[in-house]
């Protein structure tokens, strides 16, 4: 497959930077506040750090509610406009900004079990989906576990199991388009259950399944509302899938075998794309716009920074967009509005930055563009 894209010629964003004052990354998570990002590695309390006139204000929340606020966790998006939770090894709470309330739901029953993942479900009916693994502790192998998903009710005071399947070992899955995707990474299959974990079907799985040897990927990353989405995690090149009528649904080659991509993180408006490549070194931070404009829908990677963020160590702020990323003692920002261009004359840097890169890509006749046939 031919690359889309190669990530020896890009543009670069600089970022803003803060200084924390601590010695360590810390985790990053979306708050519904605007133009804000939570880390739980402050103060021993929920810390919501706002960015206002190039300086960043910390206000904490729900400090010291119980013994251990911090250590990390497996967050989750933004539950409602009041609402965040996140799970830590087997609890789960939930915090509700208006109220001041937390709740500490116990999801794991025993020392040995651990929640691995967790995704939303309903975040009407408060229900959530939660991988846990638990080890046989009469073993001494490290691969002795099992795992399982969870789909529990969290709308009262204790939680309540609504329905729950094994998980087989070398499955990966993501929640999305109010699905289950489950892929096998031996069996190069990929199943869709309903969030109540009922045979489903979507045509995402349908070009996946349909190029079985094709590609090779461990992770999906679908894009919040157009129909494609990023595979990663394979020992070839990170490839894109789409489903779209009218449009071409053979894989596609991001950036051949130049770089090995990680993590995607698609903005909450789905304008933007962030991936971080994991080889070869040094670790580097790229964003991408994302357009129907585009033939493939992503645009020409444009470099953030020459960092890596580890998984939980960066997010996305809304009102305006902006992507965070925390390393050592430094939070680094990018706002992805005019702001952030002091030449963008259209209404928003992301229409900026699709227009000029289109007549770029035109231009050098790339991905069809510019053909005499192309339309």
């Amino acid at each position: 497959m031919q690359p889309l894209y190669s990530l020896n010629e890009v543009k670069v964003l600089e970022p803003q930077e803060f200084d924390i004052g601590s010695s360590f990354s810390i985790s990053l998570f979306p708050v519904p506040q605007d133009n804000s990002i939570g880390t739980n590695d402050l103060h021993n309390a929920i810390t919501v750090m706002s960015f206002r006139r190039g300086r960043i204000r910390h206000d904490n929340y729900f400090r010291s509610v119980f013994e251990q606020v911090g250590g990390g966790g497996e967050f989750l998006p933004v539950i409602s406009p009041d609402t965040i939770g996140f799970g830590q090894t087997r609890r789960f709470v939930l915090y509700n900004f208006r109220t001041k309330k937390h709740e500490r739901y116990r999801i794991a029953a025993s020392l040995g079990e651990s929640i691995q993942q967790v995704a939303i479900a309903d975040n009407r009916q408060r229900h959530f989906i939660f991988e846990s693994k638990e080890y046989d502790n009469k073993s001494e192998d490290h691969r002795d576990y099992t795992s399982n998903l969870t789909l529990m009710d969290l709308s009262g005071e204790q939680p309540m199991l609504l329905n729950q399947i094994d998980k087989e070992k070398g499955t990966t899955w993501t929640l999305a388009f109010d699905k289950i995707f489950l892929y096998h990474l031996k069996k190069e299959q990929l199943t869709v259950l309903t969030t109540n974990f009922e045979p489903a079907h979507h045509p995402m799985a349908d070009v996946i399944n349909s190029n079985k040897g094709k590609i090779n990927f461990t992770w999906i990353h679908p894009h919040p509302y157009l129909p494609f989405a990023t595979l990663s995690g394979g020992d070839k090149d990170e490839v894109l899938v789409s489903w779209s009528e009218g449009r071409d649904k053979a894989p596609i080659s991001l950036f051949g075998n130049s770089a090995t991509a990680i993590e995607f993180s698609f903005s909450p408006d789905g304008k933007w794309v962030v991936f971080q490549n994991r080889f070869p070194e040094p670790k580097k931070t790229y964003l991408m716009p994302v357009s129907e404009k585009y033939p493939h829908c992503l645009g020409s990677p444009i470099l953030l920074s020459n960092k890596y963020f580890n998984p939980n160590n960066f997010g996305w702020t809304t009102n305006p967009i902006s992507f965070v990323g925390s390393s050592l003692n430094k939070l680094y920002r990018w706002e992805l509005t005019n702001a952030a261009h002091p030449e963008s004359d259209r209404a928003t840097f992301h229409d900026y930055i699709v227009e000029h890169d289109l007549e770029k890509l035109t231009k050098e006749k790339r991905q069809g563009l510019g053909d005499s046939n192309s339309h």
